[in-house]
């Protein structure tokens, strides 16, 4: 990599910096009950119609957050009242946290190491990149790899952590930002690399018995946007002719059992799956990557933001899906070690028995077509005070709790597949 990609990010960066900024002062988030079936599918048709922006999606028993502009949020308030619906303000203006996740709550001790990366701040790709290249200049079992441009031409940087070289041992894949807009998740994912490469001391054994595999953003174009122009964008940027709106959800995009369920086929929607599996060039990338590496990967997992769940396969139906018991069990006994970090309660279980059916997500992909055996997604901090615009000093204590999490899977995979390699 060694500065090529610094220098197309900040470019492409620069370019964002010239578009026109999505102002969301006064936009309100209220957060709806959801009581019974007959009000869920009130929620999903009002969801359908893309007239607001749902943050989390409908469940029965639960809540729905639901962003409404100052234009709209009467008719939302009426219609709520008018269908007989219990709400709440779960954040009044959005807007005001958006400036504070523009604060850096800590020293950049990082600028003095050759590099700018903190987690006291939430940081550009380019940033991140260039930490990369610290990194694979300071430690020898350290090395990037690009594993293909995105649909806008930047560089989607793997960050390879192999003793001895890659191949050899059992592999732990993390990827973040799949969805642009949840920023906590390449925070999580860099801050865990961050542990794992510059605090190898205290835990040797990860680096000695395991390959990791880091993709800081699954989507880097509609990161750039999320930044520089529209901080709730999701999707990636791709436009396809014929249809109505930008951007593909590039988690409904792959070839497993891909537009069945839990998606749209409507390009305005936050989860439309595009128009053909694997439209999307960055899920492909990643494909190819992964399914070259399928034999030594064991673990794969996914990181996303809100809600404090710990999700495995199927995502598509109710069935169990192989493994399913192994991967509770993981999941529940990192689980505990999560909790006892900081307190915070995650729930664990399938796409659908936590949340709703969900078809052609890497998840299912992952298991369903490459047979990695554990495969996970974890749904990050909060469970609603701030949504997608966690304040940075949250960053940390996030990660840490994620990192615990990890520990546990990590010797999971090395005394499970260890001595099969």
């Amino acid at each position: 990599m060694q500065g090529l990609s610094f220098l197309l990010v900040l470019s492409l960066a620069c370019l964002g910096l010239a578009q026109d900024t999505v102002n969301y002062s006064g936009y309100k988030v209220l957060r709806v009950q959801v009581r019974n079936e007959e009000e869920a599918d009130k929620l999903k048709s009002l969801e359908e119609e893309g007239l607001f922006d749902f943050w989390t999606e409908v469940r029965n028993g639960k809540h729905v957050d639901v962003m409404a502009s100052p234009q709209n949020i009467g008719s939302l308030e009426t219609w709520i009242e008018t269908n007989g619906l219990a709400s709440s303000i779960m954040i009044q203006d959005v807007a005001p946290l958006m400036e504070l996740e523009k604060i850096n709550v800590g020293p950049k001790d990082g600028v003095k190491l050759g590099h700018s990366m903190d987690w006291t701040s939430y940081h550009p790709l380019e940033d991140i990149y260039g930490w990369f290249d610290y990194l694979e200049t300071t430690y020898d079992f350290i090395e990037t790899e690009s594993i293909g441009q995105s649909y806008e031409g930047q560089e989607m940087v793997v960050l390879k952590v192999c003793r001895g070289g890659c191949g050899n041992k059992p592999a732990m894949w993390i990827d973040s930002g799949i969805h642009a807009r949840e920023w906590i998740s390449p925070a999580t994912g860099t801050w865990m690399l961050h542990e794992l490469v510059e605090n190898d001391a205290a835990h040797p054994e990860f680096t000695e018995k395991l390959d990791w595999y880091f993709l800081p953003s699954h989507n880097p174009d509609g990161y750039r946007v999320s930044q520089t122009s529209d901080r709730m964008w999701r999707k990636t940027t791709t436009k396809y002719e014929g249809d109505s709106c930008q951007g593909t959800d590039a988690n409904r995009n792959w070839d497993f059992h891909w537009s069945e369920t839990g998606a749209s086929g409507d390009s305005c929607s936050q989860t439309y799956y595009g128009p053909e599996p694997f439209s999307e060039v960055e899920a492909r990338n990643v494909r190819d990557f992964v399914d070259a590496r399928k034999d030594n990967i064991k673990f794969y997992q996914t990181l996303h933001s809100y809600s404090q769940l710990i999700l495995m396969p199927w995502g598509y139906t109710y069935e169990n899906a192989p493994g399913y018991e192994a991967m509770l069990s993981l999941g529940e006994r990192g689980n505990d070690a999560l909790y006892a970090v900081h307190g915070k309660f995650y729930e664990v279980g399938c796409i659908p028995c936590v949340l709703y059916t969900a078809a052609g997500t890497s998840l299912d992909w992952a298991l369903g077509v490459a047979g990695i055996p554990y495969v996970y997604s974890i749904e990050l901090r909060d469970t609603g005070s701030y949504g997608f615009l966690l304040p940075p000093e949250q960053i940390i204590p996030t990660a840490e709790e994620a990192w615990a999490w990890h520990e546990v899977a990590a010797r999971q995979i090395f005394e499970e597949f260890g001595d099969k390699m």
